[in-house]
């Protein structure tokens, strides 16, 4: 990807196992990621990271992904 700018991935899940496991391979692919934990606030940082993709987990604690997507 050089000379480009990395795609962005926003990652939301209550499993911060799961969100290192997902941010650590994300990168080695060259994404540029963020990740959080709080479903609640993923909209607000969606707007200010502006994700290419992002990738919910259905069942969280807050707002469940569906709900959310």
């Amino acid at each position: 990807m050089k000379g480009r700018e990395k795609a962005r991935i926003l990652v939301v899940d209550d499993d911060r196992d799961i969100l290192e496991l997902l941010e650590y391979n994300f990168e080695r692919e060259g994404f540029k990621v963020k990740t959080l934990d709080d479903s609640a606030r993923a909209i607000e940082v969606a707007k200010e990271f502006a994700p290419d993709l992002i990738y919910l987990d259905i069942m969280m604690t807050n707002i469940n992904g569906i709900e959310l997507c």
